[in-house]
């Protein structure tokens, strides 16, 4: 709910502060007084262009305040600089600013944003009426809707995307073949690199490992001289035993330095290289040393490449299977879409033919005799709420060909239309506010404004600028705005009007005066007004 309202250097207004409260707030008050500056002020708060001349003639700052139940709203306008709007005290920008306010006000006046009048506000207004079936095929569309958009999004990414996982998918699958045709071992870089090096020393090899065997195995070598040894100690073992010892050592040794002469010749014998092997060798670890530069440190990084580019290449084949499973899916939902298009279209169709005829009578207690208001109803593109375009029509008129509400009707009658649209639709906003609504009406019209008014504010806060005491009699709060003159300066004043106020207020709006005919009007005009439409007195 909004409770208060303040404007301060706001044209005529230095200072001026409106506490509202629920149901029926009525603000009347001499012409040119500044009602509808504040009607105006409400406007600002809900995206109407700033307007030159707005700041109050000798200030260089305007600001307007609006305190709801759960915070606050303001604007300021600046002579020079840019005007500053916040929320709960913190800047924001005019549209975060109109965004928050408009959800929680619609204002309905000349120069204000004209509620109902956006075919989005009237689709909306209509989808009020829905009966069981028209509501759970909308809610249903709705669901339906939000998923095709998240799967069209993933699509149409994946989509997007197709050259370049094609692109990758072919690079990945050449790695993996180079990779693979390699046939790497673990480690293996290591036994090459010392074969390579054995290989390219071969003939040096060879040659110190048949010195060797010559030095140990060849007549009168290493160990035929150490046989000999052997057996001259042999000779005397019997005499000492510690030459006996020293006998079985030189033993040993003898029979270790035929076996490692052996052992040098087989070395040799298998030694000599095949024709080639060096160059098969280093072909190998140049190759190794491409793919290591490639993928990876060593055999083993580049193997943990392989594994790595063989579960992404998986994951890039099953994007083509994803997009197979998204068409599937979105066809699926398109024939659901399909079906509930009718289903809904149906159904708003009813609903706009009973908002129709339930509009009617209250545009003809609203001094609207002969005027209706139609619904057009075309398929057109689906869309988050559905597949129908909606306009409301009117014709102010009998005989008259109906067209678009925003240009058929006048200032005043778009006020009345609007009226009798909330009352059949409700409003998804708590407060209303209105001006001009009771603009050329009088006599039972304008009782009936004022009737409809308090009807209407039974189920929303409603704020509404009048010249007629049949609509003010109405109010659960009553605002008189008057004009007061500061040294040179005129300025705006607000006045709350209760009591024998009330009677006294209301009979200068039907005479212009306090004389005992208009008291008596006054008087009349609250009676009925205190009474609701059984003939109850109002609480």
């Amino acid at each position: 709910m909004l409770r208060v309202l303040e404007l301060r250097e706001f044209v005529l207004a230095e200072h001026v502060r409106i506490d509202l409260s629920e149901g029926l707030n009525v603000l009347t008050g001499e012409t040119g007084a500044g009602k509808s500056l504040l009607v105006d002020a409400l406007g600002l708060l809900t995206g109407v262009r700033a307007e030159s001349g707005l700041v109050r003639s000798g200030a260089t700052r305007a600001l307007v305040q609006a305190e709801f139940e759960d915070g606050t709203a303001s604007r300021a306008l600046v002579t020079e600089g840019r005007n500053v709007a916040r929320l709960d005290g913190e800047i924001v920008t005019v549209t975060e600013l109109s965004d928050t306010v408009g959800a929680r006000v619609a204002v309905f006046a000349q120069h204000a944003q004209q509620a109902l009048l956006s075919p989005q506000a009237q689709r909306t207004a209509l989808d009020r009426l829905l009966d069981a079936r028209g509501a759970s095929a909308l809610a249903e569309w709705r669901a339906s809707w939000r998923e095709r958009q998240a799967l069209q999004s993933e699509r149409e990414a994946l989509a997007s995307d197709a050259r370049t996982r094609v692109q990758r998918a072919e690079q990945l699958d050449a790695h993996i073949a180079e990779i693979d045709a390699a046939a790497l071992e673990p480690g293996e870089e290591e036994a090459l690199t010392l074969e390579a090096r054995a290989l390219r020393h071969a003939d040096r090899i060879a040659r110190q490992v048949r010195s060797a065997v010559a030095s140990l195995d060849e007549e009168g070598g290493a160990v035929d001289a150490l046989a000999l040894s052997e057996r001259a100690l042999r000779d005397v073992s019997d005499l000492d035993a510690t030459l006996t010892t020293l006998a079985t050592e030189l033993h040993a040794t003898v029979a270790a330095g035929r076996a490692i002469a052996a052992e040098l010749q087989g070395f040799l014998d298998t030694f000599d290289a095949e024709p080639g092997r060096l160059d098969e060798v280093e072909d190998r670890l140049a190759l190794l040393q491409r793919l290591f530069a490639k993928y990876g440190d060593g055999s083993a990084g580049v193997l943990a490449y392989r594994e790595e580019a063989g579960r992404e290449r998986a994951a890039l084949a099953t994007s083509d299977a994803r997009i197979d499973e998204l068409d599937a899916r979105l066809a699926e939902i398109d024939g659901v879409l399909s079906a509930l298009a009718g289903t809904l279209h149906e159904a708003r169709r009813d609903a706009g033919e009973r908002l129709a005829r339930d509009v009617t009578p209250l545009l003809e207690r609203l001094a609207l005799q002969g005027a209706r208001l139609t619904v057009d109803l075309e398929s057109g593109a689906w869309g988050a709420h559905g597949a129908d375009k909606i306009r409301f029509d009117f014709a102010a008129n009998r005989g008259e060909r109906a067209a678009p509400l925003a240009q058929a009707a006048s200032g005043g009658e778009l006020s009345r239309v609007m009226l009798a649209l909330w009352l059949v639709t409700g409003s998804d906003r708590h407060t209303l506010v209105f001006d001009e609504v009771d603009a050329g009406v009088g006599g039972e019209a304008a009782a009936a404004v004022g009737e409809l008014l308090h009807e209407l504010a039974q189920r929303h806060q409603v704020l509404v600028v009048t010249h007629l005491a049949q609509v003010a009699a109405f109010a659960d709060a009553h605002v008189r705005v008057g004009k007061a003159v500061q040294g040179d300066r005129t300025i705006s004043t607000v006045t709350p009007v209760t009591g024998p106020d009330r009677e006294r207020e209301l009979a200068r709006m039907l005479a212009g005066n306090e004389g005992e005919a208009a008291r008596s009007a006054a008087q009349d005009l609250l009676a009925r007004a205190s009474r609701d439409d059984r003939g109850e007195l109002r609480e």
